[in-house]
């Protein structure tokens, strides 16, 4: 029986990050066995090009604004198209509508109308925030959260003791990175401090000058996952990272640095899964070696009945 087509939308680079791009190659990762899956990228790096040869063939598309048109000359109305990132407007997603395709939007914002027949949005759980169709399907909160194989399969792990992990993805223009390190890197109780970052991070010649920290560059999901199930702490973003050192059991100081992660940051503190931090190219990080130590988590349960939901979720389009 041939399997339906999915095209997988997501961009990644110095400006956006590489949050979509994770994210949503978590999700062709666990749809791939069920469904034809292809994805669609612009003018892919070779990280890029190396985790998606792992799920899924790849389609280039340029960095300029032809690609949006480009991409609309793929489809052939029998696809399901998977869109993530904010630049995609109520218009183009009519425009794959009317192509007769299914159409899957993963949305942080909620800040315009969606045509789509599915949203999808780990943060929230209120229905009420989307301005959507009568027929779209929403699937919202953790237990939709698009993680990749590593961290759903992630086991327990004797923790490094007083070890710490810091991560702010990708670029991070702000150095949060060196802030968080700074903070912590004297402390006496810090062992150990992991700190991953990515290609486009400007400033890694500054953290030469702690001892305690080890970076690493572009971790494959593996070896991130087996670096957080070893670290006892983590200072992160609230984004997709967070969910996963949570899947890993870290106990974590989380913030928000983009206007996305505000109302996720916000969750995630009222729920006490992370030690709420604020805005953090704001807050001063001292202090936050104790604060962790003091504060009452509550722990997430266990998130290996994700890749059904999406499954039985996308097979509703083979009806």
């Amino acid at each position: 029986m041939t399997k339906r087509k999915i095209f997988f939308r997501a961009d990644a680079g110095v400006r956006i990050g590489y949050g979509h791009f994770i994210r949503t190659l978590a999700l062709a990762d666990m749809l791939r066995d069920d469904f034809d899956c292809t994805f669609f990228t612009q003018s892919p790096s070779e990280y890029q090009q190396r985790e998606t040869e792992k799920v899924c063939s790849l389609v280039a598309l340029p960095s300029d604004n032809s690609k949006f048109e480009k991409f609309l000359d793929c489809l052939k109305g029998e696809e399901i198209v998977v869109l993530d990132n904010y630049f995609y407007t109520s218009e183009y997603q009519k425009q794959i509508k009317e192509k007769g395709c299914k159409l899957v939007c993963i949305d942080d914002m909620h800040d315009k109308h969606y045509y789509a027949d599915v949203v999808i949005n780990h943060g929230l759980t209120d229905g009420r925030f989307f301005d959507v169709e009568p027929y779209t399907h929403l699937c919202l909160g953790l237990d939709y959260a698009l993680l990749r194989k590593p961290f759903i399969q992630a086991s327990s792990t004797a923790k490094n003791p007083n070890s710490w992990f810091i991560s702010f993805g990708g670029t991070d223009y702000f150095n949060l990175t060196e802030k968080a390190l700074q903070a912590i890197h004297d402390v006496p109780c810090v062992e150990s401090i992991t700190v991953v970052i990515g290609d486009a991070y400007k400033y890694k010649d500054n953290l030469k000058k702690y001892p305690k920290a080890t970076i690493m560059k572009n971790l494959t999901a593996e070896k991130m996952a087996d670096v957080m199930r070893k670290s006892q702490y983590a200072i992160l973003p609230s984004s997709s990272v967070c969910i996963e050192a949570l899947a890993c059991r870290c106990k974590v100081a989380s913030g928000y640095f983009v206007e996305n992660q505000i109302q996720f940051a916000s969750i995630l503190g009222l729920q006490r899964y992370v030690l709420p931090l604020g805005e953090l190219n704001k807050i001063s990080y001292n202090g936050i070696v104790d604060n962790i130590n003091d504060y009452d988590f509550v722990n997430i349960t266990s998130f290996t009945k994700i890749p059904q939901r999406y499954i039985n979720t996308f097979k509703m389009f083979l009806k």
